[in-house]
């Protein structure tokens, strides 16, 4: 995948901020002590620091906001720092969920399927959620770890990611919970039993995250084309691959703040059951795939026209 003159290269491509681990070491001391509305005020100093430290990002903002007004044909002032603070905001909130400060009561849910979601998981059965760089998606795992899950029995969550380019604030997660409820399976070490064992773990009634918004960092150039807020852009084979090949219902979740900029600590959760009928047979593939990821662009295209600064893919998304 090329490098963009605009946007930055490849998601892969980008390099955490921090040199070190004492900025995180000391952005979790804060996390424990203060208080949220206390720790959004602080986000501004910091998130401005960042918005003019890194071109790269500002210029990622910009080019997804001008995409996304041009598709919804709209004259619309740009302002990329507004997408840097609502990622800043989600990094705390990230924080506050892992290490058990945020509350379960700060989750509103949706007249949609996530009810649908909750009865399943109530009954020890499991599913299969694809989720996305859009919003905080990181909050349903956190609080997964602790127990909490909105169904009265303990839920499992397996979760699909790449390691490479996070493993500070990976290894600042793990320092905070080391639930054993909550288990991170890393890409690399993706292999010829990879589905049956998620298929384990569903059939005992766990959840199995996948993103779906970014493509492998291994193999980059396997990818789903679909068009997305009027341009093409490549979505991971692998994700979708995984998902219609385990056996368990399918849906894309989002947790995204009802305003994008905002003090309080209250998530929209939001559930859509995938609508897609696989056909039977080795040879329909390539079309199933094709499908389900339509399906996913659509949903996830939906979202960002409503929450545009919630979109933390800070490279070119259309490179």
């Amino acid at each position: 995948m090329a490098k963009s003159k605009n946007g930055g290269g490849a998601w892969y491509e980008q390099k955490e901020t921090a040199s070190s681990d004492t900025p995180l070491k000391l952005t979790l001391f804060l996390v424990r002590i203060l208080p949220h509305w206390l720790l959004a005020l602080l986000a501004f100093p910091v998130s401005f620091f960042y918005w003019i430290s890194c071109p790269k990002a500002r210029a990622s903002a910009s080019l997804f906001q001008k995409q996304l007004c041009t598709f919804a044909k709209k004259k619309v002032r740009v302002n990329t720092y507004a997408q840097v603070y609502s990622f800043a905001l989600c990094l705390v909130e990230k924080f506050e969920g892992w290490c058990g400060k945020k509350k379960f009561s700060s989750i509103i849910y949706s007249d949609d399927d996530s009810a649908e979601l909750k009865n399943i998981l109530a009954q020890k059965k499991g599913a299969v959620l694809i989720g996305s760089h859009l919003g905080n998606s990181e909050l349903l795992r956190s609080f997964a770890s602790f127990g909490e899950t909105g169904v009265p029995i303990r839920v499992g969550v397996t979760a699909v990611a790449d390691m490479k380019t996070t493993a500070k604030f990976n290894k600042a997660i793990a320092a905070l919970n080391l639930s054993a409820d909550m288990e991170v399976l890393p890409t690399e070490q993706i292999g010829a039993g990879t589905i049956e064992y998620l298929q384990q773990k569903v059939d005992s009634g766990g959840l199995v995250v996948l993103m779906g918004d970014r493509v492998s960092s291994s193999v980059p150039g396997r990818s789903l084309k679909q068009e997305f807020l009027g341009k093409e852009a490549a979505f991971p084979y692998g994700t979708f691959l995984m998902a219609s090949m385990i056996e368990a219902p399918v849906y894309y979740f989002f947790a995204l703040r009802p305003k994008d900029i905002t003090f309080t600590s209250k998530y929209d959760m939001l559930v859509k059951k995938s609508r897609v009928q696989f056909l039977p047979g080795r040879k329909n593939r390539d079309l199933n795939l094709q499908n389900f990821s339509f399906e996913y662009a659509q949903v996830l295209q939906g979202y960002c026209m409503e929450h545009p600064f919630q979109w933390y893919n800070f490279f070119d998304f259309w490179a």
